[in-house]
């Protein structure tokens, strides 16, 4: 399955919808400050917005990037029988997995880590209709630099990309093909790994190796 300038179009919607839900609601912000509090924040709150406006910018780029290599058939083909892949090229990695037919449709049943580091608590999770759970999970000690998301979909092949310079290692989940994808310079890492007729992306900030394989395979019901 080749990614289309149609799917990506239509991926960008919901891109969009998954990072404006990181953002309170505008009814939870209605608290009142008192002027010294505001005017001692007012530069914070500038540097908030100009990182915002670059988020945004980074988005548009890695969206035009991507566009450009699959206009110029950049993007490596992947083999038939794949079960977890991943790829990079000119600094964006793109990746897919497709979890195992089965002749039983299961319903969806979310799955939660049954393992967390010391100190981790859930921030929130999310369920929805189409088969697709996350759940956010944050150092009590250090929330900016420490924490790492799941993502599971049910009965249905995942494809998505990210930028960066990273190191992309074929590994196994509970014996099953996985995907380590890790940026020794950031302490970002990704793993992809099916599950049956489920996907799962655990990303992840500040965490060891070894705490990304006890994570994904201590997933519960």
């Amino acid at each position: 399955m080749n990614i289309t300038d149609e799917m990506l179009y239509a991926a960008a919607p919901e891109a969009a919808e998954r990072w404006l839900d990181t953002l309170p609601k505008r009814e939870d912000c209605g608290h009142g400050f008192s002027l010294t509090f505001e005017a001692s924040m007012a530069p914070i709150l500038r540097r908030r917005r100009k990182r915002r406006w670059k988020t945004l910018a980074l988005l548009a780029a890695v969206i035009a990037a991507l566009g450009a290599l699959l206009a110029s058939g950049a993007v490596a083909e992947r083999p038939d029988n794949y079960r977890v892949y991943a790829s990079q090229e000119d600094g964006l990695v793109s990746y897919s997995a497709r979890p195992k037919d089965t002749d039983v449709d299961l319903p969806f049943q979310p799955l939660t880590p049954g393992w967390t580091p010391e100190g981790f608590l859930l921030d929130k999770d999310r369920s929805t209709a189409q088969g697709h759970a996350v759940f956010f999970y944050y150092s009590q000690e250090d929330p900016e630099h420490r924490s790492f998301r799941v993502d599971q979909w049910h009965g249905q092949e995942q494809n998505g990309l990210f930028s960066g310079k990273f190191i992309l290692e074929d590994v196994e989940v509970d014996g099953e093909d996985a995907v380590l994808i890790y940026c020794p310079d950031t302490s970002l890492s990704y793993l992809l790994w099916t599950q049956g007729n489920d996907v799962f992306l655990l990303s992840a900030k500040g965490l060891e190796r070894e705490d990304l394989f006890r994570i994904a395979e201590n997933m519960k019901w």
